[in-house]
């Protein structure tokens, strides 16, 4: 009798674990579909008449936002970047001037239509300090502008989008373009090493600007 009532309890306890099994194998396969979807987010503002591009960006995303600004109603295309930081061609930057600005002028965009946002430089919150810089841009010029897009490599495009929306909202609408690197399948990040890396760590910079950031 000890014997046959203790076998429904051992089976069931195996069935638990199975169904545990189970679940944690689709929650992985849902990561895995859905990681660098979530990341890479595109969202645009239909009627905006401001691009920003943040300095630090890979030329992917200039050539990307050198498209952008021609196809839209852009009246401005600001950089963003940190004092003393580095962008595209690896020039340090003087802080007056950014090898940025020089990159995109060289791309065809008129040197009028380039405006530099550089904020102190800071070791924290790097995204969010360059957004502030450019509300702080925006008021100094006494800009009013009708929406603002903000390009950003891929997987970074989620965390861009947090700190920029922090920073000119309510005022201000702000879209996001995620630029893909081109470089691996989205759809399969989880097989090549360096979108595995990139995914990871945007997430874990993500959730750490959502419970620490201002």
């Amino acid at each position: 009798m000890n014997s046959s009532a203790s076998g429904p309890a051992t089976l069931s306890g195996w069935k638990r674990w199975i169904l545990l099994f189970l679940v944690l194998v689709l929650l992985l396969a849902a990561f895995l579909v859905n990681a660098h979807r979530f990341l890479a987010v595109t969202s645009r503002v239909a009627h905006a008449d401001i691009l920003v591009v943040e300095g630090w960006s890979a030329d992917v995303v200039g050539h990307a936002a050198v498209k952008e600004f021609r196809q839209g109603n852009y009246q401005k295309l600001l950089i963003s970047s940190l004092s003393g930081d580095v962008g595209p061609g690896e020039k340090p930057k003087d802080g007056t001037k950014t090898s940025v600005s020089d990159y995109m002028i060289s791309l065809g965009i008129p040197e009028d239509r380039i405006m530099e946002c550089i904020a102190p430089m800071t070791d924290n919150h790097r995204s969010a300090t360059m957004a502030r810089g450019v509300r702080d841009a925006l008021r100094r010029g006494g800009i009013t502008s009708k929406g603002v897009n903000v390009m950003a490599p891929a997987t970074h495009a989620r965390k861009t989008w947090l700190v920029h929306r922090r920073a000119l909202l309510p005022e201000t609408p702000v879209g996001i373009i995620a630029v893909l690197p081109g470089v691996y399948d989205p759809a399969r990040w989880w097989m090549d090493r360096q979108a595995t890396k990139w995914v990871l760590k945007n997430y874990v910079g993500l959730f750490h600007e959502w419970i620490t950031g201002l």
